[in-house]
């Protein structure tokens, strides 16, 4: 069939018709029952033609008017915002310096009890039971004491001459000054003086007879009492306690005494061993008219004096003397002269004018 559509064609613009009908009738019972009030109807399109593609309209959707509109309290009026106050920097103070370190004084050190000075062997020798020799080299006896006198200086020396096989030994006094000492020597290191006359005259030969005169010995028991014994001899502290006991006497080579051995084990303390105290130091005191040996060390100077010990090197100890404390110094003579003048009173002050009253004038 020509002129008309085809058959397909036909069919399918039939069958949009009938859709578009339907739907249309839908909508008209729904627009009858109010469902979609103030919705406007829809048009009506003719299918039959092709027409242009409508531009869809943008169709704001409305709020239903059931729904109730939420109301806001209205907002309160916000107090104005302070100015942002302005920062005052204020300069820090620079910190002061640190306080200048404090030096720590150091406790005071205490003064020294003794103060020591060393001697060697070769420069002293100890005086008991040393050999005596003639000037040929025969020895004679042996020292075993001696006496010195109130000011400490040595005036008398006791030898034991020896006998025969220790038959007919006696003791003998002999002048201090009849001795010659050589420490240095190991064998007889006193060497007894026999004077010799010489070849210079008269005078020389005098001389020499009396030496050999004061050098000829001398009886124990004639020893004055004026004279204080050393070997054996009990030294005493000032304060009238005993120190110890004298053991021996230290010579140099010039026959002059250094120190003098004390054992200690003598003492109160009961210290067992011996110290070498200084021969200056030494004081021959009279007590009950019996000339004894005194020494001024305290308890803890003897404590602290180093021991003496005839391997090693000498230690000779003194005592140390603490200063004498400073004494008040007294009032000057101007202050006492008003205060005197004042506690004379009214009295001395009538005195003197009754005696200006009663002197005559000058006219």
């Amino acid at each position: 069939m020509s002129g008309g559509f085809p058959l397909r064609a036909y069919e399918w613009h039939w069958r949009t018709v009938a859709r578009t009908l339907a739907i249309l009738l839908v909508l008209a019972v729904m627009s009858g029952c109010s469902l979609f009030p103030h919705q406007a109807p829809a048009p009506i399109v003719d299918l039959s033609t092709p027409q242009p593609p409508a531009e869809p309209e943008v169709v704001e959707p409305e709020e239903p008017a059931s729904t109730p509109v939420a109301t806001q309290p209205p907002a309160e009026p916000k107090a104005p915002r302070p100015a942002p106050k302005r920062r005052v920097v204020v300069p820090k103070k620079p910190p002061p310096p640190p306080p200048p370190p404090v030096e720590e004084k150091a406790p005071p050190v205490p003064p020294p009890l003794l103060t020591t000075r060393i001697m060697q062997h070769e420069q002293i020798r100890g005086l008991l039971d040393s050999e005596i020799q003639r000037p040929d080299g025969k020895v004679i006896g042996r020292a075993v004491d001696m006496y010195a006198d109130a000011t400490g200086k040595p005036k008398i020396m006791i030898v034991n001459l020896a006998g025969f096989l220790g038959i007919g030994d006696r003791k003998v006094t002999f002048p201090w000054t009849a001795f010659r000492f050589n420490p240095a020597t190991k064998k007889a290191p006193i060497t007894f003086a026999i004077p010799t006359p010489g070849s210079n005259g008269a005078s020389s030969v005098a001389k020499a007879k009396a030496q050999e005169a004061s050098a000829r010995p001398g009886s124990v028991n004639d020893i004055p009492p004026t004279l204080a014994q050393l070997i054996d001899s009990n030294v005493s502290q000032k304060n009238g306690a005993r120190m110890g006991r004298v053991v021996d006497v230290l010579i140099d080579s010039e026959a002059q005494p250094q120190a003098i051995v004390i054992d200690l084990s003598d003492s109160l303390a009961a210290d067992k061993r011996q110290v070498a105290a200084n021969w200056p130091d030494l004081h021959v005191v009279s007590r009950n008219k019996v000339m004894q040996l005194q020494l001024d060390f305290t308890d803890a100077q003897i404590k602290a004096a180093p021991t003496y010990s005839p391997d090693q090197p000498i230690k000779i100890i003194s005592p140390v003397v603490p200063p004498p404390e400073p004494a008040e110094s007294p009032e000057p003579a101007s202050a006492a002269v008003p205060a005197a003048a004042a506690a004379s009173g009214p009295a001395s002050g009538a005195k003197a004018g009754a005696a200006a009253v009663a002197r005559p004038s000058k006219q």
